[in-house]
């Protein structure tokens, strides 16, 4: 479902469009609203609208009682409409989008689901009113017919380059924002709108008999959300999270069904190959396997850019990911099931500042175990542990120390003024909770979330991420960040949780594959198209970057040294982006 809406528009133009609007009028008689959708492969088709004298809403896709899976009615929607959005985040989770006119107190309100599965992009013009959508190019189409195409961002390339996250709406055009996750829009006519949390994701409330553990939460998202009919197939690197999600998808299917699952690697690079483990998991659970030798590596040129609404890390891996969602279409796969976001969620390393909350909440009895367990997980030594955890003590930024300063910045654009906390979410901002450890933990939380607006992989149908719907996110957050690993294993509480359940032995296996190498060997082998592209684009031209740092840092790394790898990563993606738009 394409949704493209106008809160009180201010003149006709807009609504003269070859479109089919759906038009809304308060009690005085004043158009208040108009709503235009379209089918379309990447959301549900169900669509609840209700016209009444107080109210008129429109609920898109799919929401869920907590506490025993009923959808959402028409009388569930009344009572949100009237005691607003906190309460659908409250009492529901799903993959929705909500907007609802109050035409008495002339108000209009719009949210998303927390797990940012339904996107929302708006835009505020005083000729035209509120606009919004929740696909970023039909928002930015209906601005350019009305002469308002929006041009580029200046401050959050300059963020978005320092920080490597942009969580607070801020978007690369000018006049447009973002809904972040769990944030509502208000508007009140003849005022300007507001962006709001309306999703607490520490408050975790009560859930029924089946969110009450990890593994209980994806079989009950997978009986909800995935249907054989899909043809889905599930991303298995064999490692915990993507183990963890086939063993529930076995536990709900019939031992007659084919469940398919596909492995990604590189032949002729022995240390990022992992099918063993892949193998073993998928014979144990009687999947079939698409073993896909994927030549391409990172950086490698591509004619086919998607336009996304605001870049991303993985669009440097982009080439890789189209071989390889080509390789699907092929045997009719038509959506993906992944594992992203579990790793983040159930902390993996966890961060330093886990012993400063254990200080702040007074274990000292446990302090001395838990340092030396982050120092055998870390590989160092025991005064550097403690010596983090003291520095996370002063300084709870959870961005802080995450990434290290941009080194090709330009001196001009290093100049610019930079918050430390303006660039995170609405919520972490606000919130009052500065345990150094659970910052982190939530911050890592929004950054997954945040992945999921951006797809890895151009699936028409798009992709599940049941490690990242509300309850899981929920659950996760709401255990201790120093109770997420024992000994020498992290992740601890999915890997009891799906142990227990399953007993397959291979959740606790410590070798991994490597991918650093790996894409440090792309920029070498496509060092002319690397240097091109980041030398000669709009970053460069614009001042943003310095060109022969910029120059040296791909040199460097096309000779394996990664002292500048993540910032060119970042400046390739962005200019990736950008060429996508242009």
């Amino acid at each position: 479902m394409t949704v493209l809406g106008i809160a009180y528009p201010k003149t006709q133009e807009l609504l003269t469009a070859n479109r089919d609007w759906v038009l809304t009028h308060d009690k005085s008689g004043q158009l208040a609203g108009a709503l235009w959708q379209e089918a379309d492969e990447r959301h549900s088709t169900r669509a609840l609208c209700r016209e009444e004298a107080a109210y008129f809403y429109c609920f898109y896709g799919q929401a869920f009682s907590k506490q025993d899976n009923t959808e959402i009615n028409e009388s569930d929607l009344r009572e949100i409409a009237l005691k607003g959005p906190a309460l659908l985040t409250a009492k529901f989770w799903g993959a929705y989008l909500f907007v609802c006119f109050d035409k008495a107190a002339k108000k209009f309100i719009c949210c998303c689901d927390p797990s940012n599965q339904w996107p929302v992009y708006w835009s505020w013009s005083e000729r035209h009113g509120l606009l919004f959508s929740d696909t970023m190019t039909c928002l930015h189409q209906a601005l350019t017919e009305a002469g308002e195409r929006p041009g580029w961002n200046t401050s959050f390339f300059t963020t978005w380059l320092r920080t490597g996250s942009v969580q607070s709406g801020e978007m690369p055009f000018d006049r447009i924002s973002e809904l972040p996750a769990g944030c509502a829009i208000f508007y009140t006519h003849g005022g300007k709108p507001e962006m709001l949390p309306v999703w607490d994701p520490l408050m975790r409330s009560a859930y029924g008999p089946l969110a009450q553990n990890p593994y209980d939460i994806l079989k009950n998202y997978l009986s909800l959300h995935v249907s054989d009919d899909d043809r889905p197939v599930l991303e298995l690197s064999g490692g915990l999270e993507s183990s963890s999600v086939l063993l529930a998808l076995r536990a709900l299917a019939p031992t007659t069904q084919r469940l398919s699952c596909a492995h990604y690697y590189n032949s002729k690079i022995g240390s990022s190959n992992e099918l063993e483990h892949a193998r073993r998991v998928a014979h144990s659970t009687g999947a079939h396997l698409n073993e896909i030798d994927n030549p391409v590596l990172s950086f490698a040129p591509t004619t086919q850019i998607p336009r996304v609404a605001k870049p991303h890390l993985r669009y440097c891996l982009l080439a890789f990911h189209q071989h390889f969602a080509n390789s699907l279409d092929e045997r009719e796969n038509s959506m993906l099931i992944s594992g992203h976001g579990g790793d983040a969620l159930f902390l993996a390393p966890p961060p330093f500042g886990v012993l400063a909350d254990a200080m702040l909440t007074l274990r000292w009895r446990q302090l001395f175990r838990m340092a030396m367990d982050l120092a055998l997980i870390r590989r160092t030594s025991l005064a550097q542990i403690m010596w983090h955890a003291t520095q996370s003590l002063f300084s709870p930024n959870p961005a802080k120390g995450l990434k290290s300063t941009f080194g090709l910045l330009s001196d001009a654009a290093q100049l610019e003024p930079l918050d430390g906390w303006s660039h995170l979410h609405p919520f972490i901002q606000k919130t009052k909770v500065r345990l150094p450890g659970k910052l982190y933990q939530l911050f890592l939380a929004y950054l997954s979330l945040d992945d999921v607006r951006t797809p890895a992989y151009p699936f028409k149908s798009g992709t599940h991420y049941p490690f990242l719907c509300q309850p899981m996110v929920e659950f996760a957050l709401s255990v201790p960040s120093y109770r997420h690993f024992e000994g020498a294993h992290n992740r601890i509480v999915l890997r009891k949780s799906v142990s227990a359940a399953t007993h397959y032995p291979h959740l606790w296996r410590r070798n991994k594959g490597e991918t650093s190498g790996i894409n440090l060997l792309g920029i070498r082998q496509h060092k002319d198209h690397v240097m091109a592209h980041c030398l000669e684009g709009y970053l460069a031209k614009e001042g943003y970057i310095d060109p022969i740092r910029t120059r040296t840092a791909i040199q460097e790394s096309s000779k394996g040294r990664n002292g500048y790898f993540m910032d060119l990563m970042q400046v390739y993606a962005a200019e990736l982006f950008i060429q996508g738009w242009q």
